[in-house]
């Protein structure tokens, strides 16, 4: 095995369509053995195969929403959805047609593609939540572009997690000013659930820096902060490079629905949290400090891939 210019590891090409196999708890998401089924597998057969794919790695509550908008804004570089998000693959797969795990990657390299790209998102804990062996899921995608997007501030986002899972208000998008201003105060400070958000998003780093090591996959490196402070059209041009897209149109700048939700609140939380938990944070940012050492800049200067 061996790295790709892009943070990509190589592999022999099999022959056909691998068999991946999925968990047995997810045995029973995928379509029907019908002739809507079959009608399309043979639509999606039809359709323009991804010549490029952009895999971001990521932990919730880091930005990948805003990123993955002004993806699909480009039109030319996927869409940046979570294709293997438990709660989502019944739709794509009575979508895709697909009877099986090894369908569903296949079909999902044609229908969600755009102008030849695909791009999708995944967490640690979708991975090891669908895919019974990971080593299927890095064989299955080893000739992607990785991107590692996780959030400088954990504290800041185990907050704004724990906000979205109490609240169930996630995105600007998604939602209207009432409907915020309802959830903020709702939203009660409670350190037991910022504390255990916290540790799934640390322990979700942690697994992903493992496969990352295990896999020999040298990703894009970049942060919720990061990418935040620099123009939408920068952004995309950066992704564009790191997958080989050989050039954005220069009409129609990107922009997304999607805008920044934390408020004051979010920070008079997180700064509380810190006072409280001194030595807790010391060790996680002792476990974190080699990622953020090597997160990349995002700014013009970082090579192309």
């Amino acid at each position: 095995m061996t790295i790709g210019r892009t943070g990509t590891t190589t592999h022999p090409a099999p022959a056909g369509p691998m068999p991946i196999t999925v968990k047995p708890a997810l045995s029973d998401i995928f379509a029907p053995d019908d002739e809507e089924s079959a009608k399309r597998r043979i639509a999606g057969a039809r359709r323009e195969k991804a010549e490029r794919t952009l895999l971001i790695h990521f932990t919730p509550r880091s930005g990948s929403s805003w990123l993955a908008s002004l993806l699909e804004a480009t039109g030319c570089l996927g869409i940046g959805h979570e294709l293997f998000n438990p709660s989502f693959m019944p739709q794509n797969a009575r979508y895709f047609g697909a009877r099986t795990l090894t369908e569903y990657v296949e079909m999902a390299r044609r229908f969600p593609v755009r102008q030849g790209s695909l791009s999708f998102k995944i967490t640690s804990h979708q991975l090891h939540a669908v895919f019974d062996d990971p080593d299927q899921f890095f064989a299955a995608f080893a000739d992607a572009a990785s991107v590692w997007l996780i959030r400088e501030d954990i504290v800041a986002q185990a907050v704004s997690l724990a906000k979205m899972v109490q609240t169930q208000v996630g995105h600007t998008a998604d939602s209207d000013g009432e409907t915020r201003r309802r959830a903020e105060a709702g939203f009660a400070y409670d350190r037991s659930t910022i504390k255990y958000w916290l540790r799934h998003i640390l322990a979700a780093e942690q697994c992903t820096e493992n496969c990352l090591r295990t896999y020999r996959i040298a990703p894009l490196r970049l942060s919720y902060e990061r990418i935040t402070a620099i123009p939408p059209r920068q952004l995309v041009e950066l992704m564009a490079n790191w997958c080989g897209y050989p050039g954005l149109p220069d009409d129609a700048p990107p922009s997304s629905r999607h805008e920044k939700i934390g408020t004051a609140q979010n920070l008079d939380y997180a700064e509380r949290f810190r006072r409280e938990n001194r030595g807790f944070l010391a060790k996680v940012e002792a476990e974190r400090r080699s990622w953020l050492d090597r997160l990349d800049d995002p700014g013009p200067g970082l090579p192309k891939g």
